[in-house]
């Protein structure tokens, strides 16, 4: 590590931190400086007396370009990951910047925008400026993996999951007796796992620099109508107390407002910065505060904003979205559907002779858990039936006649109406325990087991045959069977259904009852598979050509789809329009590649679906269109039942199905309930959100991020690149036979990264394939084997004892009239600032050594891809003379004086422009300061190719 050349970043105190610039990692170590010996050092000149070959040359060249991408961008997170956003991605970083030294931001932008990578950016800026290091995620269990990817991809970090299983293995590497989660400096956990009581104390009694909250809502203060009522508050006060420890804070959620100012009000009072006051059930938003704090965006302003400002394709799908009305066809069905009407009356009456709150309420939630199970199809129904049955015998044969609650009240709730419920327990367990529930006496419970057994012989009558919803998805010609035909695109389909046993009957029964479709084009998904099982099935329906993915809501939400399919199917409609919308977002999201998103919703007539909730779709749909946000749905205690109540929307019904809706109305509880359609409400969403208030323009910064993209040169030069660096460090390169030309790479022992396999089965240089199938690995230049192959081409060809040298070589060309000196040089500049920092860049300059006169730029980077044809013989004696004479300063120090000091003044108009542009949105931003200062530090010459003038092909002299 010592008697090497480094870059001095800075020096506060007696510590200094630098980067080695002749190889090494790249990355930055820290000194103490009493302790070193610290000298000026430059890079000596090439070697004139070897030369080398053009190939290595290049390499070399190449290796210093893509090393400092945007490396002398205003914003240091482009500098270090390995994210190209887009322009309006950059406005959260901007805002965080001008916030200095303590960032806390509630990141609001609709579902689909990009917020993880918002955020990584923001992480990796504050990184870069030394302003944390030490970073916990806390996100929904279903996420973590995917942060995961995500932080180590895009922004090179490494970041390990904690949960129970996951810590097992991890704290074998921690010494004894260490906290562990102060062990590891960046940690991903799940919200109901960091709050449990075990490790709730372990995980706040770690200092944290910045701590990020995704899906931010669900942590947010439940609505109060009163001080003193009880609400679940466990997550909202882990997110509080974790909140108040940290530095920086992130927020992040598309749904901030559910339609009740002092939820919304909770995440706001979060970030700490004074802009909630007032009482806690009536808090007063200081607005103007607030807007330096909350980007908050709806896609349509971002659409808006593509046609208007962007240089890029929007990026965004079109919507193709319909629902599939289904007429119940066949008698048995009928049937069935109003016994178990008929006997869920009875269940309700029974319920009613109680005096017990709680056996009322309860009631009402097991008939509508199983009247939705009914629509759902009729194998769910069976199984609920004979779930139920066989609780209902096991206490008569126990002469067991009290009542049994397997579940809570709101865990029964939120499993029946789709809304969020308790992480430590599975919607499908939670489905079970709701069947579970037993009230009444002994003579009541055999009366109820003998209707049970009647029902489920009946539910035995309708088979898949006589199943309309059934018939309709798998039938010619339908859109199922055209959508795995490709009329809609890729032959992938995405089918959503609410319960685990739909799932394994639509599974079972589509390849039988559809032609296009086989048993091996079927894949499933569902809340009780482990994270690694999940993965694996959809990397390998990633791969397939075809296929239908079979999914309970466990990946509704969070979890990124788009590559996968652009096609969605939801075999129930959600009772919940935000789950719906949730899902949708999977797939019709930035970075969808096919233009158009196909959504087919199934609705069953003649049911509570298409009678009640048919109705609030079409609400919630007009207002998204006419305000660009959907409507928060529901309010904490509010419900689709009291909704419909409170809104007095008459609703026809068979007459068992209308029982079961007026039994809500019997108990409700008085009082004003937010009604999330009316237009008080969305008025009050829409004038306590903060939409379009971030419009910061980055045009200029966005510009220079293509031209520094445009000088690496094509993807296929970085592929030779690459493949020529391979081959020179003894790597075996193959093509793997499939569909996607992927490569199978054999890594030498110089090229094995640390933790990283000496073999990548799956490689691409092809960032679509790569993004569609996660089982093929992308080579780019944030991939770490490719970051080992720039130091090592840097390391080698300054090391003395290099076999190969390529600083100094001579090509032969046609292309050149006179003896023609093309130099590369590593150029420096100093950035004052709030924290002054050092700026690298390659600047080519090139010298006619004949006539003495200096080429234009395009002219110098056209030199570099000119015709090389073999030197000719006898040539060689005058070839080091022109070497020694080119790099006499005298020859280049003119041109280059000129075109370092021009590249200085466009750095310093960049930064003032950048600086005026966000003068009027970000008036006091600090951060800035000093930015325009530029002065140039140092260089050094790092490649010289010399380049002798021959005849074209078949001209004679």
């Amino acid at each position: 590590m010592r008697n090497r050349l480094w870059r001095v970043d800075t020096v506060e105190g007696d510590v200094l931190s630098a980067t080695c610039i002749d190889g090494d990692a790249g990355e930055e170590h820290r000194f103490f400086i009493p302790f070193e010996q610290v000298s000026r050092g430059c890079i000596a000149p090439p070697d004139t007396e070897r030369i080398g070959d053009v190939a290595t040359n290049r390499l070399l060249v190449q290796a210093f370009r893509y090393s400092m991408l945007h490396g002398t961008a205003p914003l240091m997170s482009l500098r270090t990951s390995a994210v190209i956003p887009t322009e309006y991605q950059l406005a959260p970083v901007i805002m965080a910047l001008n916030q200095g030294a303590r960032v806390r931001m509630l990141i609001a932008d609709d579902v689909g925008l990009g917020k993880t990578i918002e955020a990584g950016l923001i992480v990796s800026e504050l990184r870069a400026r030394k302003l944390a290091s030490r970073i916990l995620v806390i996100c929904p269990q279903n996420l973590r993996e995917q942060w995961q990817d995500a932080l180590r991809y895009f922004f090179r970090l490494d970041a390990k999951i904690f949960s129970s299983v996951h810590l097992r293995g991890l704290e074998k590497n921690i010494p004894p007796g260490m906290n562990p989660w102060e062990y590891y400096p960046c940690v991903i956990t799940s919200i109901d796992y960091i709050k449990s009581e075990r490790i709730r104390p372990f995980a706040l009694s770690a200092e944290w620099d910045c701590v990020i909250i995704d899906e931010a809502h669900l942590a947010a203060k439940p609505h109060q109508t009163g001080q003193k009522e009880s609400v679940s508050m466990l997550r909202y006060t882990l997110a509080r107390e974790i909140a108040g420890k940290a530095n920086h804070l992130l927020l992040l959620t598309a749904t901030p407002h559910n339609g009740y100012t002092d939820t919304f009000a909770s995440l706001l009072a979060m970030l700490d910065v004074g802009i909630v006051s007032g009482p806690v059930q009536e808090p007063v938003i200081d607005r103007a505060a607030a807007r330096y704090h909350v980007c908050q965006r709806r896609r349509k302003d971002v659409v808006e904003w593509f046609s208007v400002h962007a240089v890029e394709e929007n990026p965004f799908p079109k919507r193709d979205q319909k629902e599939v009305l289904v007429d119940i066809a066949f008698p048995e069905e009928r049937t069935i559907m109003e016994e178990l009407g008929d006997y869920g009356t009875g269940l309700l009456e029974l319920a009613q002779k109680d005096d017990r709150f709680t056996v009322r309420t309860m009631a009402r939630w097991v008939v509508l858990h199983l009247h939705r199970r009914g629509l759902s199809s009729p194998y769910a129904l069976r199984k609920s039936l004979s779930n139920r049955l066989k609780r209902i015998e096991e206490k008569i044969a126990e002469k067991d006649a009290g009542s049994e609650q397997a579940i809570s009240e709101a865990e029964a709730k939120a499993v029946t109406l789709d809304e969020e419920g308790a992480e430590d327990l599975s919607e499908e367990e939670a489905s079970e325990r709701v069947e579970r529930v037993i009230y009444g006496s002994l003579t009541a419970l055999e009366a109820e087991a003998e209707r049970l057994r009647v029902l489920i012989d009946h539910a035995r009558g309708v088979t898949p045959a006589k199943d309309s919803k059934l018939r309709e998805l798998t039938k010619k010609d339908g859109y199922l069977d055209r959508a795995m035909r490709g009329q809609f695109g890729p032959r992938k389909v995405l089918i959503f259904t609410r319960y685990k046993d739909t799932l394994d009957y639509l599974a079972d029964e589509i390849p039988r009852r559809l032609k296009a479709v086989a048993p091996s084009d079927i894949f499933r998904v569902y809340g009780d598979l482990n994270d690694k099982s999940r993965r694996e099935v959809m990397d390998k329906f990633i791969e397939a050509e075809k296929g239908v993915l079979v999914a309970t809501d466990c990946i509704s939400e969070g979890v990124n789809l788009q590559h996968m399919a652009n096609q969605v199917i939801h075999y129930e409609l959600p009772w919940n329009p935000n789950r719906l919308e949730q899902r949708n977002g999977r797939v019709d999201r930035y970075g969808q590649p096919e233009r158009e998103v196909h959504i087919r919703t199934f609705v069953m007539r003649e049911t509570l679906d298409v009678k009640i909730l048919k109705v609030l779709y079409e609400k919630a749909q007009k207002i998204r269109e006419d305000y660009g946000f959907s409507p928060a749905f529901f309010g904490d205690e509010a419900d689709v039942i009291s909704l419909i109540g409170d809104m007095g929307l008459v609703v026809d019904l068979p007459p068992t199905q209308r029982t079961l809706f007026d039994s809500f109305s019997s108990d409700r509880p008085a009082g004003p309930r937010a009604d999330p359609f009316s237009d008080e409400t969305v008025e009050r969403i829409k004038n306590e959100s903060f939409y379009g208030q971030t419009a910061i323009d980055l045009a200029d910064v966005r510009a220079r991020m293509r031209v520094s993209e445009e000088v690496l040169g094509t993807q296929e030069d970085f592929r030779q690149f690459v493949l020529v660096g391979f081959s020179r460090y003894g790597c075996t390169v193959t093509e793997n036979r499939d569909r996607n030309h992927t490569l199978r790479i054999v890594l030498s022992d110089e090229l094995v990264v640390p933790g990283m396999p000496a073999v990548i089965e799956k490689a691409t240089f092809d960032e679509r394939i790569a993004l569609q199938e996660p089982g093929i690995e992308q080579l780019n230049t944030a991939h770490p084997v490719v970051r080992r192959l720039i130091e090592l081409v840097k390391r080698d060809v300054f090391s003395p004892e290099t076999k190969v040298y390529g600083r100094a070589c001579v090509a032969a060309t046609p292309d050149v009239s006179h003896v023609t000196a093309l130099y590369h040089f590593l150029v420096r500049y100093t950035v004052r600032g709030v924290r002054p920092s050092v700026i690298e860049e390659i600047v080519p300059v090139a010298c006619d050594l004949v006539t003495g006169t200096y080429p234009g730029e395009e002219e110098t980077a056209a030199l570099d891809r000119v015709e090389k044809v073999p030197l000719p013989a006898g040539r060689e004696g005058s070839v080091k003379g022109h070497l020694r004479r080119a790099l006499a300063e005298e020859m280049w120090r003119p041109v280059f004086a000129e075109r370092v000091e021009r590249r200085r003044q466009e750095l310093v108009a960049e930064r003032e422009a950048l600086k005026e542009q966000l003068a009027a949105v970000c008036p006091d931003a600090a951060w800035l300061a000093g930015a325009a200062e530029v002065s140039v530090a140092s260089h050094d010459l790092i490649s010289l190719r010399l380049l002798e003038p021959v005849p074209a092909a078949g001209v004679r002299r």
